[in-house]
């Protein structure tokens, strides 16, 4: 009888401790059924000075991310503080982000909203529905806690990005007023785009009769060419003048209006590249809703006839513009 003794203080001693660990857990899970909701949700939001549709162009572009992305970027997988980030989706108003792990992925939304023409507000929703698996609910929610507190973090790294206009467009397009209102210019026609030597005998044409009026060009020669049809190409140069001079033949004055609005930007490299631009400016004036009342220009202000390398010249863009709201 003596010698079961210690065998049951053992027995009863281990018998409420396994009870104590059960009871322990069990009041744990409940604990994790009244703290943590069937269906978490995380809002962040700020507001940042530039313009919605641009904005959204922008972010709605995977290869756009790495930007401004605070974490490490590989093409499309995007990793930041162990979760991988990716644009899945795109609709009028949002966009959609999947975000994922090693355990868990949600699908997260982006929504653009218009504050004013150079001001939107970007709100990011996650909702997570957690399992009634204690184990993977209580994953659930250390996967928002840790989104709770990177989400701000990569709204802010967006707002530093993409406030600049330069950062937004990837053309640092300027808003500048015309200060060269009179200029002298004229025109031609040729079958496929017309070659660096025949602009340059347009603009050594009006060289000649600028200087023939004792005149003086105040700036760069500037060129517009069109087609409809991409075989004939009208070509047009211009230079601004210091005095109104008079037209002749195809030589013709021309006036802008002076302290007009007009977009500038300055590009480095070859006529293609500057085409390009030409494209960017014209997202630009669909984004802000603006009119344009003439036709867009080049300033040659590398001589390209000098200069043989096509990658050093450098061309500044002018797009009047009627008004800006």
């Amino acid at each position: 009888m003596e010698i079961c003794w210690p065998f049951k203080i053992f027995y009863y001693t281990m018998r409420k401790r396994i009870l104590a660990f059960v009871l322990t857990v069990a009041v744990l899970t409940s604990l994790l059924y009244v703290f943590i909701p069937g269906n978490i949700v995380v809002n962040k939001s700020l507001v940042i000075g530039n313009n919605l549709k641009g904005l959204k162009r922008a972010l709605s572009a995977n290869e756009n991310w790495h930007k401004w992305w605070p974490g490490t970027a590989d093409g499309k997988d995007l990793l930041f503080s162990n979760n991988f980030y990716s644009v899945t989706d795109i609709t009028f108003s949002s966009i959609f982000i999947t975000i994922k792990n090693n355990q868990l992925d949600t699908k997260s939304s982006l929504t653009f909203i218009p504050v004013s023409t150079d001001s939107t507000k970007l709100d990011w929703e996650i909702q997570i529905a957690t399992s009634l698996n204690p184990i993977k609910r209580l994953q659930a929610y250390l996967f928002t806690r840790s989104l709770q507190k990177d989400i701000p973090g990569l709204l802010t790294n967006i707002k530093q990005h993409y406030s600049s206009t330069a950062n937004l467009y990837d053309l640092d397009i300027r808003r500048e007023i015309v200060d060269d209102s009179t200029m002298i210019s004229t025109f031609d026609s040729t079958r496929g785009y017309p070659s660096t030597e025949k602009i340059y005998s347009l603009i050594d044409k009006l060289r000649d009769y600028i200087g023939s009026q004792q005149a003086v060009a105040t700036d760069s020669p500037m060129l517009n060419t069109f087609s409809r049809d991409n075989r004939i190409f009208f070509t047009r140069v211009a230079f601004p003048t210091n005095k109104t001079l008079p037209s002749t033949g195809n030589i013709v004055f021309r006036k802008m209006l002076y302290g007009g609005n007009i977009l500038t930007a300055v590009i480095k490299g070859s006529p293609t590249k500057a085409d390009s631009a030409i494209g960017i400016i014209e997202n630009y004036i669909s984004d802000y809703e603006l009119s344009s009342p003439a036709i867009p220009f080049y300033s040659l202000v590398t001589n390209r006839l000098a200069e043989k390398d096509s990658t050093k010249w450098i061309t500044r863009i002018y797009y009047p513009v009627m008004y800006f709201k």
